[in-house]
């Protein structure tokens, strides 16, 4: 998968996360580290997202909490890696 492509997908699926449920959206980004975990590419801006997506699962392991730094976090990576890939 190219780059922009799993970059794109990782923003998809966080979009998605964000819609549901805290169990469903806890297993759609735990789902999205796996996928992610496949493909190790050296790329600073893949990294970041990649971290940011895993704090945001961490958190997500607490229900009941307010996760509004930690979707942002991972989206706006999610982001900047897919301009970064883009470009």
């Amino acid at each position: 998968m190219s780059e922009y492509v799993e970059a794109r997908y990782a923003k998809l699926v966080l979009r998605e996360a964000r819609l549901a449920n805290e169990d469903t959206a806890s297993k759609l980004v735990n789902g999205l580290l796996r996928d992610l975990g496949s493909l190790q590419r050296p790329n600073s801006a893949r990294a970041q997202a990649v971290t940011s997506i895993r704090l945001l699962a961490l958190s997500l392991d607490q229900p009941h909490v307010l996760h509004v730094r930690e979707w942002e976090a991972a989206y706006q990576a999610a982001e900047a890696w897919c301009q970064n890939a883009y470009h």
